[in-house]
Parts: C-alpha cells; structure tokens; sequence
C-alpha cells in the first residue's frame, strides 16, 4: 500500500471514530457497530474495517451513507478543513434552518454593531426567562 493510501485508510478510521464517540444524542451514548450497519445497510465487518483502519478502500456508497447516518456532509471524509469546523458549519445550517433562526440572522445582517448588539442582549434576556444558560450555544 502507498504512502498517500495508508494516510487515506488512516483518515477514514480517524473520522469514523470521531463521528462515533462525538455525533449521538446528548441523553445516549455513541452508536453501535450494529446500529450503524442497521441504519445505513453497510455491514457489520464493513464498518468495523472502516474504524479499526483495515478497510482500504471503503465504497462512495458505503462513505455517504455513513456520512448520512451521522447527518454530516458527505464530503466530511475528503475536506482539508479540520473536521470540529465541518461540523459546526453542519450544525449551523441545520440550526439556521429551524423556526425561523434563518429569518432572524438575514433580518440582522444590515443592522449597527450596536444594534447587532442590543439583538444579542434581547436574546440573552429570553434565553434566562426559559432557564436557560444565557452563554450557551444552543445545539440543534
């Protein structure tokens, strides 16, 4: 095996595992090998080659329908962007997408720094008469 296709093998494993133990729900632990292969029809021997580092060369089906599995853009196996970015910009869009969060951010875009700022305060002020943490970034 070259050089350029162990650093591939080696980048698929390390995302793989890093999309296990990261992208879950906050009240459960990471996703199983067989709820994985489960949802996305991959194979069971499949996945665990992708995250011990054994699978060569994984399939363009089987990457995007991991990639799918875990809701993160398809290309997050080949970007030269470090993949905490990737996700975050996911997370973003998702997030921007959601009742009316979009509609928000593109009606605040012409406004002053001050008033961006002042926008900012009015959120905080909602965001503790819900009981929320006023400095937490909300997840999607």
């Amino acid at each position: 095996m070259t050089e350029a296709a162990r650093d591939g093998v080696a980048r698929i494993a390390a995302t793989f595992n890093y999309l296990l133990d990261n992208r879950h729900p906050e009240e459960r632990g990471p996703y199983s090998i067989p709820e994985i292969a489960l949802g996305t029809g991959v194979s069971e021997s499949t996945l665990k080659g992708m995250k011990a580092g054994g699978n060569d060369n994984p399939k363009i089906n089987t990457l995007i329908a991991v990639a799918k599995f875990f809701d993160v853009p398809p290309d997050v196996w080949v970007t030269d962007k470090p993949l905490e970015e990737v996700l975050i910009d996911r997370d973003l869009h998702n997030a921007m997408r959601d009742a009316g969060i979009e509609s928000i951010a593109l009606r605040s875009k012409d406004l002053t720094p001050d008033n961006r700022k002042l926008v900012a305060d009015m959120i905080t002020v909602a965001r503790k008469s819900q009981g929320l943490d006023p400095g937490e970034v909300g997840r999607p």
